[in-house]
């Protein structure tokens, strides 16, 4: 479980140096996330680190973090950077990692330690292809959510879920977090 937390924070971390580059002239500018601009996306990736607390901790999802603004007049990056530190924190608690996501009908879904590692590097891509930087990620996080994810979530169970939209081509020779950000929906 402790390459869990390490993979994590290297995803966090990339992802908070992403949002530390951003500007307050990009956050009007659009992003491969539908509903999203820059500035959305931003405080939704704020928003998810309470979030994952919460979770971490064994609470309810409380979505209404997702409608707050987080972010005000301070740069997204501190403001996130500060969030990953306790989110961090949350998922050593005994037993965190092992949490799983409910689907509906009851049934188990993917851990939500798994779910946290994608969102922060599904979106760090999203971010850094809406603001022109290096869509790389950190390599071990990259690897992990791609074992994990791709192939792993067809199509046919995202209406039931609510996440993610259908999957679209992307090149085999493509980098692999490219295939995977198309994989989840995203144009390459």
């Amino acid at each position: 479980m402790f390459q869990d937390i390490q993979l994590l924070e290297k995803a966090l971390t990339h992802t908070t140096q992403l949002l530390g580059n951003v500007t307050p002239d990009q956050y009007a500018w659009p992003t491969p996330c539908d509903d999203f601009d820059v500035r959305a996306l931003a405080n939704h990736l704020v928003a998810g680190n309470p979030y994952y607390v919460t979770l971490a901790q064994g609470g309810a999802p409380d979505f209404s973090l997702f409608a707050q603004d987080h972010i005000g007049e301070r740069q997204a990056g501190e403001v996130y950077g500060e969030g990953a530190k306790e989110v961090l924190g949350a998922w050593q608690f005994e037993g965190a990692l092992a949490r799983q996501m409910p689907l509906p009908g009851g049934v188990p879904g993917p851990r939500l330690a798994d779910l946290h590692l994608l969102e922060a590097v599904l979106h760090g891509w999203d971010l850094a292809t809406a603001t022109g930087q290096h869509r790389g990620g950190d390599a071990d996080a990259v690897e992990a959510v791609f074992r994990t994810w791709y192939g792993n979530y067809p199509d046919e169970i995202r209406p039931q879920t609510g996440m993610f939209g259908p999957s679209k081509v992307a090149a085999q020779d493509a980098p692999a977090l490219d295939r995977l950000a198309a994989y989840f929906g995203r144009t390459v």
